[in-house]
């Protein structure tokens, strides 16, 4: 499991909570139906989710009232690792780089945003990093791995 957020405060008489999200691209939370409370494991199912400039506007099943709500301040959620594997670059930093044949090149150290797509910093096996335009001309992620398909 790898925490996806927070929830921050209760925004609503009728139990809905603010969500701080982990990762800056988190719009793929909008994709999915429960959360998982990080440390007891139990699924809680979203009823409503919202982005807003400041997180989601969430409400989850079986929690209608403020005080409920409160319970879940300060409180980490979570989703399986596999399901949002590459749904978030944020998620990619730190995982290994792959060639076609299943050689390690690096590492992802960083992403950089341009206008038309994000730079993957790979830091290589001699310590120098690279930057590589992270599109599916140069990458892809496959069975829960970055494979660097060829260099610029």
């Amino acid at each position: 499991m790898k925490v996806v957020g927070t929830f921050s405060k209760v925004l609503k008489k009728d139990g809905y909570l603010l969500f701080k999200p982990e990762f800056k691209d988190s719009d793929f939370l909008l994709d999915f139906d429960c959360l998982y409370h990080f440390n007891f494991k139990t699924k809680w199912k979203i009823e409503s989710i919202t982005k807003t400039a400041k997180g989601f506007l969430i409400r989850l099943a079986g929690v209608d009232s403020f005080k409920k709500a409160e319970f879940l301040i300060g409180e980490k959620f979570a989703l399986p690792e596999g399901e949002i594997f590459g749904k978030s670059q944020d998620l990619l930093i730190g995982a290994a780089v792959f060639d076609k044949s299943g050689k390690i090149l690096g590492k992802i150290e960083a992403f950089t945003p341009t206008p038309a797509y994000s730079l993957a910093e790979m830091e290589n096996e001699s310590g120098n990093s690279e930057f590589i335009p992270f599109t599916e001309n140069f990458f892809e992620l496959e069975d829960g791995k970055i494979i660097l398909i060829k260099k610029p």
